[in-house]
């Protein structure tokens, strides 16, 4: 039993008999009569009589191979804080339950048009190289990836244990992302190869997780109407030139102070009640978004107007904050509608909302 592959317990046995102290060896093989082995967390202690001579030792192996096979699949998509808590409580931390969460969402812009220049090889090693980065942040912020769809990342922050500041660790992660992205082109470009863009969506919301699949292959993922609004927000990043948007659920509960401006207020595909949605400025540079602070006081000052139905002064203001920042494509996009506003007024019932007709 001691001997061969396992002659490491004998060692550990002499140094308990010269210390005459406890001595633990954590995680480590022992290899059986048959050849399989067995993950192992070793105790050997001394044993004394009641004069307080040696008399012998205690050995204890405690058999952790089940344990160490579940952290191994878990640690895939949680984090090793998570990992400890799950397995604290067990099985039934992982069961089906209605619970609030974080959802982020994000995209790598015209990757199918980036994927067929680079061919296949191209795009799995861009892929790796991209997820690799955003996945560190990730689990620094402790996410779950919870899904990789393609060039697609969705990740949870609250299941299966949620902290009050989830919805921070959402945000904080999603302007990091941007900011890594930034460096990673720069990396990319100083080598002669093209940059990539991506957009996030980020929504906190009532959802449904735990194990979902087969008996032959399940994943503990979430799902319902947060998960999809999350994912619609992703979407819209591309209508209004936006890096990251969240949803007034999410705004709602942060609690460290952040630059944002209201985009819009918007019917997304499926739903009927309207979504107030909200820039992230703080993943922006000088250079990314001159003159910020008059832009979004410039952009706020036309959002009012628009809503009141004062079409043309909201073009005034608007196209003032597209003097400043001559890319701003939310701007743009208002300058239009208000255009269109001014010949076509909207009925009197019209709550200030705009109707998404894409996913």
């Amino acid at each position: 039993m001691f001997g061969g592959a396992n002659s490491w317990i004998l060692e550990r046995l002499h140094t308990v008999e010269t210390q005459g102290t406890t001595d633990l060896t954590m995680d480590t093989d022992l290899v059986l009569a048959d050849g399989s082995s067995s993950s192992v967390n070793l105790s050997v202690d001394p044993l004394i009589d009641v004069k307080n001579q040696p008399i012998g030792f205690m050995l204890i192996l405690d058999d952790i191979s089940e344990e160490k096979r579940v952290k191994t699949t878990m640690s895939r998509y949680m984090n090793k804080d998570v990992i400890e808590k799950v397995l604290q409580k067990g099985n039934d931390a992982l069961q089906g339950t209605l619970q609030e969460v974080t959802i982020l969402f994000s995209d790598i812009l015209s990757f199918t048009t980036i994927s067929e220049r680079i061919g296949a090889k191209g795009t799995v090693s861009i892929l790796n190289e991209y997820c690799t980065e955003m996945v560190d942040v990730l689990f620094r912020y402790g996410a779950s990836p919870d899904k990789f769809i393609g060039d697609a990342i969705m990740a949870n922050f609250g299941s299966p244990f949620g902290k009050p500041e989830d919805a921070d660790n959402a945000v904080s992660v999603a302007c990091e992302m941007i900011v890594r992205l930034r460096e990673y082109n720069e990396r990319r470009e100083s080598v002669g190869l093209e940059p990539i863009d991506i957009g996030i969506g980020v929504n906190t919301g009532d959802v449904v997780a735990g194990n979902i699949g087969s008996k032959k292959r399940m994943e503990y993922t979430v799902i319902g109407d947060g998960v999809n609004l999350a994912s619609r927000l992703e979407g819209v990043t591309k209508t209004y030139g936006a890096k990251v948007i969240i949803s007034e659920f999410t705004h709602q509960r942060l609690k460290l102070p952040r630059q944002f401006r209201q985009l819009d207020l918007i019917k997304v595909k499926g739903k009927e009640l309207p979504v107030a949605i909200y820039e992230l400025l703080d993943c922006h540079t000088e250079r990314t978004f001159p003159n910020m602070e008059q832009v979004v006081r410039a952009y706020e000052r036309g959002l009012r107007s628009y809503r009141a139905c004062q079409f043309q002064p909201a073009i005034e203001a608007f196209e003032e904050a597209l003097r400043l920042h001559p890319k701003d494509k939310a701007s743009q996009i208002f300058i239009e509608r208000c255009a269109y506003y001014l010949h076509h007024p909207p009925p009197e019932s019209w709550d200030g909302s705009w109707t998404m007709t894409e996913k």
